[in-house]
Formats: structure tokens, C-alpha cells, sequence
């Protein structure tokens, strides 16, 4: 899977995430997930502008997750996206 795929799947993990916490009224989970996420958008962008890799914002949701102690739940997302089509 090429970079760019994995960070969209990524970001299809998220929402999904996003939309069960917010129905269960788990703000924190909400919270943390969105901030981690909220500037992914721009930054594929500035990929597909070639002004970073790819590779930048798998760093950047990595190290993210690291400092906000969600790595468990980074963890979860890659196993849950390796078995998309």
C-alpha cells in the first residue's frame, strides 16, 4: 500500500472512530482523534503539491498519537485498514 492510500485509510479509520465515540458521548476519544487529524487534509495537499512526502505525514500522525497516548488505538486502525479492499 503506497503512502498516500495508507493516510486516506487512516482517515476513513478516524471518522469511523469519531462517529462511535461521538455517539457514545466519548468526548475525550472524540477529542484526541480529531486533533491528531484535523490538518491531515491540508497536508495531503501540500503532498500532492509535491512540497512534503507523504511519508512527512505518516511521521507527523505517528508522533502525534505517541504524544497524545493514542498509539494503541494507531495500533487498532492499521490492523482494521489492512483488511480494506
Amino acid at each position: 500500500m503506497v503512502d498516500r492510500e495508507y493516510i486516506l485509510k487512516l482517515l476513513y479509520a478516524a471518522f469511523i472512530d469519531i462517529r462511535v465515540a461521538s455517539h457514545s458521548e466519548d468526548n475525550q476519544t472524540c477529542f484526541v482523534i480529531s486533533d491528531v487529524f484535523h490538518t491531515i487534509p491540508l497536508q495531503l495537499n501540500r503532498a500532492d503539491k509535491g512540497e512534503i512526502e507523504y511519508a512527512d505525514i505518516i511521521k507527523s500522525i505517528n508522533q502525534k498519537c505517541e504524544e497524545r497516548k493514542c498509539t494503541r488505538w494507531l495500533d487498532n486502525a492499521k490492523e482494521n485498514i489492512a483488511r480494506l479492499p
